[in-house]
């Protein structure tokens, strides 16, 4: 048995480095989808050449099996080209273009899977083959032949696999430091009996996680192929990041479904290895889930959020499915002499109040965290769905605390002294359990949505206007809002009926100041809209000027008067953008991640010290070394953290082509080899002379922590308490660009 006992163990140490290791891997300047973040050539651009390809440049790597790109004329006819491919950065998708393109604008539509998380996404761009007299109002491009699953289908297989984790992890730890040693004023077959209760819910969240994984699987092979086929699935499992982590974590889970099943599992002693075996591959296994969370998709300091997102999961997973084993453990089983049953809650609910206590305290630290990294400020919370279903959940959560307060502060004091106590406390832990539940559906929902950030990022390159007057419902969008070719777009909606075949909808635009000339845009109803909401879509350079235009929005029904509205818009010389979350902080490396792990251990022993009572000082010796612990990983971080300069979030205005790159390696043999060498590697002749030993010179070991921001601040402005100084007197800002795309070749890992 012992020997039997040291190879799991060891089995699951190797388990749980492969995961570490998984999560260590770069995934580049993901955020939750593939958003297109620039192309060469750009969205309207007019290029006087053929270019011999379309690069488009994403904010996550690629699936290169399930992403691709094609091409189309101003009529909406598709145009051979040769197939698409995704480029040497894995975020970069290039559509060869035929040599022979005629004058005139063409659409690129595209379709990718991230390799972060999964997410897939659709989009296109017009640009345009000659001159300005050239440019054409585009037909869109027909919708894609394969569609996506649907998102109430995402969801629900994420709820399942969640909760179903939650079933088995807290019916493992509440039964181990809660149930089992509150069970004393009980008869031996009393014990027996909440002892299978908690086993069945340990076996149902088996079920349920096993249903909810099966779920995803399809839903992910559906997204990356567009449709549901076995071959798909095989293919997804076989080649893909999503694949392997998936394959973990039901490996995972079977492996702790099989040893929870034993009846002997129940009855070891507290100290058994098995007991100890089953909880690491439960952690493992929400290692694995977080895994394939957003928190995989940051850029920079991604095994530090996917520890906090793992934090998070567990603590959760505690605390709810703590209340659903004590539910099924200790309230639906209450048979025979109250009086007993008062002595077993009146132990049972201080020791869960501590372990709900420090989950509660670790959701706040890393829930606020996870906000930071996803949502940011304000305007993000609520304007996203995102930022709108997290305010749905703390909602939740607030009700859940008021109860557990209850539990914790009234009907807890009363249970030995209070006949009511024990069916009160049956009430209110129900409740929570519901409302626990409810919080997991809410949390499927935003696992399947994009962060806010990357919602308010996508959408900062156009102006969106929205009316609401009687029964019309319309939002406007003008992209990208500033002089030059633009898209018009409107969603149009009526209350209680269906926008009716022969609605016409017209945009007339009027010039700023005493410039003459109004224009009439009519805009084209989508073939693939229908029922009570269509969509309108129009292109043109009809915004030629700077300042502030007037637009009138009208509305055309069969037997119907006209609906109007007038709006000014501000239209600029560049594209607007919103008001974007600033940086969060982030921390690199391993090390990071492990602190993270660590200040969760320590809340959880500063939490049982601060709360236990003993005559020997075990508990005040807890809580040294919970603080202690604390403090030692509050500096790991402080260490950890990434140097953020004021461009972190600038974007590299030049896509990275081929000649970018080169002149960029000519500039950096120029100014920076001397230094770091020719390759990058911290070799150069000038290193050694460098009174620097703390100063890693090698940019291949750290470049994809940093964004293309960063570098180019650094490169410009010098970094602070090193020797490198800056270049803004001999480069000029298109130089330092060059600069930072050939940077990014040093190392293709991860670039931001």
């Amino acid at each position: 048995m012992k020997r039997r006992a040291r190879r799991g163990g060891r089995r699951l140490a190797t388990v749980l480095a492969t995961l570490f290791i998984l999560i260590g891997l770069p995934a580049g300047i993901a955020r939750g989808h593939a958003f297109l973040e620039r192309s060469d050539p750009a969205a309207n651009a007019v290029v006087p050449q053929v270019p011999g390809e379309v690069r488009m440049w994403f904010t996550e790597p690629l699936e290169a099996a399930y992403s691709r790109a094609e091409l189309f004329d101003a009529q909406g006819q598709r145009i051979e080209t040769e197939p698409s491919h995704v480029g040497t950065d894995p975020k970069e998708l290039v559509l060869p273009l035929p040599p022979d393109l005629p004058r005139g604008t063409y659409t690129v539509q595209w379709r990718n899977v991230s390799a972060a998380d999964g997410h897939p996404q659709v989009g296109f761009f017009s640009f345009t083959l000659g001159t300005v007299a050239d440019v054409q109002v585009p037909a869109p491009p027909p919708p894609l032949p394969v569609g996506f699953a649907p998102t109430w289908l995402d969801a629900l297989g994420r709820w399942f696999g969640l909760l179903g984790l939650t079933g088995l992890l807290g019916a493992l730890v509440c039964w181990r430091w809660v149930i089992r040693p509150s069970l004393e004023p009980l008869e031996p077959d009393r014990r027996e009996r909440v002892a299978a209760a908690v086993r069945v819910l340990s076996l149902a969240g088996l079920a349920l996680a096993s249903i909810g994984s099966l779920v995803g699987l399809g839903v992910q092979a559906w997204n990356a192929e567009g449709q549901l086929s076995l071959a798909g699935i095989w293919g997804l499992l076989s080649g893909s990041r999503f694949g392997l982590l998936w394959s973990l974590r039901v490996a995972l889970l079977l492996a702790l479904g099989g040893l929870l099943a034993r009846h002997s599992a129940w009855h070891e002693p507290p100290s058994g290895r098995r007991v100890w075996l089953c909880l690491g591959l439960g952690l493992a296994a929400a290692l694995a889930y977080s895994s394939m969370s957003h928190a995989a998709a940051q850029p920079a300091g991604r095994p530090a959020a996917v520890a906090a997102d793992w934090l998070h999961l567990v603590a959760a997973s505690v605390w709810v499915g703590g209340l659903l084993a004590l539910l099924a453990g200790l309230i639906l089983v209450r048979r025979g002499e109250i009086e007993r049953w008062r002595e077993v809650y009146a132990l049972a609910i201080p020791r869960f109040s501590t372990l709900a206590i420090a989950s509660v305290a670790i959701l706040t630290l890393t829930g606020l965290y996870s906000a930071w990294l996803q949502v940011g400020n304000l305007e993000a919370l609520r304007s996203t769905g995102y930022g709108r279903a997290l305010l749905v959940k703390l909602a939740l959560v607030l009700v859940l605390l008021e109860l557990g307060a209850i539990n914790l502060l009234v009907i807890g004091p009363r249970m030995r002294r209070s006949v009511d106590a024990p069916r009160h406390f049956g009430y209110t832990v129900l409740a929570e359990a519901v409302l626990g539940v409810a919080v997991f559906l809410v949390v499927g929902v935003l696992t399947s949505l994009p962060p806010a950030r990357d919602t308010l990022a996508a959408s900062s390159g156009r102006a969106s206007l929205h009316f609401a007057e009687g029964e019309v419902h319309a939002s406007l969008q003008v992209s990208p809002g500033a002089v030059g070719f633009n898209r018009y777009t409107v969603d149009l909606a009526l209350a209680g009926q269906d926008v009716p075949e022969g609605t016409q909808v017209l945009l007339r635009v009027t010039p700023p100041g005493n410039l003459e000339g109004v224009r009439e845009i009519e805009l084209a109803r989508q073939a693939s809209t229908s029922g009570q909401q269509a969509r309108f879509e129009a292109s043109g350079s009809e915004l030629s000027v700077v300042g502030a235009w007037e637009l009138e929005l009208i509305v055309r029904r069969p037997n119907a008067a006209d609906w109007r509205v007038s709006v000014p818009l501000e239209v600029a010389q560049a594209p607007p953008t919103e008001r974007q979350p600033g940086p969060p902080p982030r921390f690199a490396g391993l090390t990071a991640a492990a602190a993270v792990a660590g200040l969760g251990m320590a809340i959880m022993l500063l939490t049982v010290g601060l709360r236990r009572r003993d005559p020997q000082g075990n508990g005040r010796f807890l809580a040294e070394l919970g603080a202690g612990l604390a403090l030692v990983c509050a500096v790991a971080l402080l260490v950890s953290r990434l140097d953020q300069t004021p461009g972190v979030a600038a974007r590299n205005p030049i896509p990275a082509t081929p000649e970018s790159i080169a002149a960029g390696q000519e500039l950096f043999v120029a100014n920076c080899a001397v230094c770091h060498g020719a390759s990058g590697r911290g070799d150069g002749p000038a290193a050694a002379s460098l009174d620097w030993p703390q100063i890693n010179m090698d940019l291949t070991a750290h470049l994809y922590q940093h964004t293309d921001g960063d570098l180019y601040w650094w490169i410009r402005e010098g970094k602070a308490g090193t020797p490198m100084p800056g270049f803004k007197d001999q480069l000029t800002d298109e130089e330092i660009w060059h600069l930072v795309n050939y940077l990014r070749t040093l190392d293709r890992r991860s670039a931001p």
